[in-house]
């Protein structure tokens, strides 16, 4: 009799212990899963609000709508101007030439090589991007007079992310100005223009 009872005493003991077991195991595993769902919560961006400052709307600078590209209008000095220059012409090592007077001038070259296509008809092309509004039009001062102004083409492509210039030199160039020139005919020609469909920082 006693021993029927030992054994059914110990038989309770080891089903309490498995109850706790697998309790135990149930709180773990939800206790794990509540942690994940709070630490998804804190590690996934919100959805910004329209009109916050989050928005991508409402980080336009002030007088710059939707669709538009802020671009930089500011005029740098020669020394902070990045040009990269092109040869766009028959004649050999116009693009060195043309480097060399431009450092000469204070102005940073980079890239000088030949350009795909010839330009026989132009003064000089000007590629650049929404950084380089300003530095363009510095150098559109050094290749060209003001009233030259259907000589030189500009292109803006606003998906250009570098703040050099690409001066591709044309078969009308002649000479570049000076130092001097240069400021007399950027009085002349005023303050860069916005390019279409952008709007400035």
């Amino acid at each position: 009799m006693t021993s029927m009872t030992t054994t059914a005493t110990q038989e309770m003991v080891v089903r309490g212990r498995t109850r706790r077991r697998v309790r135990l195991a149930v709180f773990t595993a939800g206790a794990a899963i509540v942690a994940a769902l709070v630490l998804t919560a804190l590690t996934t961006p919100a959805a910004p609000i329209p009109g916050s400052p989050s928005d991508g709307a409402a980080a336009l600078p002030a007088g710059c709508l939707p669709g538009q590209t802020p671009v930089s209008l500011d005029i740098p000095a020669e020394e902070r101007a990045l040009v990269d220059v092109f040869n766009g012409t028959t004649t050999a090592d116009l693009a060195r030439t043309v480097a060399d007077a431009l450092r000469d001038r204070g102005l940073n070259v980079g890239t000088v090589g030949n350009e795909r296509t010839v330009h026989p008809d132009r003064i000089a092309v000007l590629r650049f991007g929404p950084d380089a509004v300003g530095a363009a039009h510095l150098l559109r001062g050094y290749v060209a007079e003001a009233d030259e102004e259907d000589k030189v083409e500009l292109e803006f492509d606003p998906a250009r992310r570098t703040g050099a210039v690409d001066l591709v030199v044309g078969g009308q160039f002649e000479l570049l100005a000076t130092s001097t020139e240069m400021r007399h005919r950027m009085a002349l020609l005023g303050r860069p223009a916005l390019p279409p469909g952008t709007c400035r920082r």
